[in-house]
Formats: C-alpha cells, structure tokens, sequence
C-alpha cells in the first residue's frame, strides 16, 4: 500500500471564474465530491481580482493547510505560488488557463476531477522559483519583446479570445519593435549585446508551442538564460521561425547559459513578463531561490525537468 503523503486531509481550492478556460461549475462539483468521498475537507474560493490568489494561498501557509489547488491559468498560479513561496504547503493545479504551462510541464493538463486524483495519489516535490524583484516566478521571465508583446494584450481581451490575442500582439511588434542594448552580468561575468528578448527559464515550456530553454531544470538550484541579440524585424522573424524549429540555440545570435543571478541594465529599462503576466514595473535584477516551493506530481511522471527524487511521503 502506498504511503500517504499528507498527514491532514485539508485543502483550499483557489478558483479563476474569469480565466480564459473556465470550468464549468458542474466539473468542479464533480472533483469536490471525489475529494470528500476521499475523506478530504475542502475549502473553495473564488478570485474576483488581481492579488485575491496571492492572499488566499498565503492564509491557507499561515494555517498550515497542506495542499493549495489552483482552478485558473498560468498568471493565476503565479500569483499562488507569491502567497505560498518557502512555506510547506504544496500547490497544484487545475488548468482552466489559455496556455497552462505548468500543467504541461507535470502531465496534469487534464479534467479537473482527473487533475485533482493525479495529484492526491501524487507525490511531493521541492522546486526552485526564480525572483524579480520582489515577484517569484515557477516558469520564466521575459525581458525586451516578449514583455512588450504581453504588455499589449489586456486582461479582458485574453480572458475573451485566448492566444489568439497574443498572436495579433506578437504580429504588431514583429514589425515595429527595436532592439535595445544591454549590458548583462550573469554570476558576475559581464557582457554587452543588442537585445531582442531575454529570458530566464526554471521550466521548459514556451507559449504551449516550443521550448526556449530547453535543458531547464527546476531543482537544480539555477535558471537557464537565453539572450536573443538582433537589431528588428528581420531578426525578429528569423529567430520566431528557428525558436519554433527548436533550432534557435544554433544560431549565433542566440546565447545560451546557466546563472543563480542575472542584471540587466538597459535605457530606458526594459518590459518584463512573469509566467504570462505583464509587470507594471521594470525590475532589473533575476535570481533564484533554491527549493522555495512545494508541489504535487503525479506519482508516475518521469521528467528530465527535475533532478532530485520526491520527498519521503
């Protein structure tokens, strides 16, 4: 028989009514009565606006509640993940998003009932986030086209159309944006480049479409930095089709490496997006917080994302 690994059958289920995906009440119904049939106590909660996750998931660490479900996309867990970070509670997810990279990355891209079963009968893990100022991410951060790209697509307009809305945004900023020059300094080793995007991956998944970078992983105390170097839209639209390709770390123009610190300094300051999410401000400092957050997996995932076994249950 296999071991438990919760000691208290306590939850808290954060729900998005307003993520691009929502599900349906009927579905969620459905993995709440499996969970009391479980002998689980659940507490539902609705978010109606930004930073409701982040309050809920740090009451649910305050009371030692031991899992945290997160019923909503991306952005939704991000803010989750904010409230839970260096506490013992372990989240996981219900994907209700427009790209749900998480739940990609772990095999939980599933109904809500099937989600929820995958993740009880799981097992536990300690995973690195990485840090933007005063903001965790799980999955990346983006700096330069990317950001401006998120920047664009307003919240009601991704919760009505999806992707869809990042598509146009991507086409507009093909055409028009500029790179810009930065200097970077990776552990201490400085260097200068002509920037179109810069991203620092604790995951793998891009976009739902390709992976840009692809050798992250998540417990191994660093984060994956990937500098795109290009002038416009040339650049641009080259390195889009080799990034597709999973090509781009070929390319010259593409600079590859592993840092536990990164700054960038640029003027004006660039645009960030954290696991989907627009920053309104400009941080220019990325570092890693080695085993801040736990989480759910599913028992029999095999994943070169992560490098050390489960925690004892």
């Amino acid at each position: 028989m296999m071991a438990e690994p919760f000691e208290r059958k306590e939850a808290v289920v954060i729900v998005n009514p307003a993520a691009h995906n929502a599900t349906k009440r009927k579905a969620l119904s459905v993995a709440n009565m499996w969970l009391r049939e479980q002998g689980w106590k659940a507490e539902w909660a609705e978010t109606s606006g930004a930073g409701d996750a982040t309050t809920m998931s740090a009451k649910a660490a305050e009371l030692r509640v031991p899992l945290v479900f997160v019923c909503g996309g991306d952005g939704t867990l991000n803010e989750a993940v904010n409230g839970l970070a260096g506490s013992d509670t372990a989240v996981s997810v219900i994907p209700a998003g427009t790209v749900n990279l998480w739940a990609r990355e772990v095999g939980l891209l599933k109904k809500p009932s099937e989600a929820v079963r995958l993740a009880i009968a799981g097992v536990r893990r300690r995973v690195d986030l990485g840090r933007v100022g005063s903001r965790y991410f799980l999955s990346m951060a983006s700096f330069g086209i990317d950001a401006a790209v998120v920047h664009l697509v307003p919240h009601r307009v991704k919760g009505r159309v999806g992707a869809a809305a990042y598509a146009l945004s991507a086409a507009r900023q093909a055409m028009t944006y500029q790179g810009s020059r930065v200097t970077l300094s990776l552990d201490g080793e400085e260097r200068s480049a002509r920037a179109l995007m810069i991203v620092a991956g604790n995951t793998r998944e891009y976009a739902g479409l390709t992976k840009v970078t692809p050798d992250a992983v998540v417990d191994d105390g660093l984060l994956d930095i990937c500098v795109y170097e290009g002038g416009a839209r040339w650049d641009i639209i080259r390195l889009a089709a080799l990034t597709l390709l999973k090509r781009h770390r070929r390319s010259k123009r593409v600079d590859y490496r592993r840092a536990r610190h990164l700054t960038i300094a640029s003027e004006p300051p660039l645009l960030v997006q954290l696991d989907g999410e627009a920053l309104p401000e400009s941080p220019t400092e990325v570092s890693v917080a080695a085993g801040a957050l736990s989480v759910m997996t599913p028992r029999d995932l095999r994943s070169p994302l992560f490098s050390r076994p489960p925690e004892p249950a």
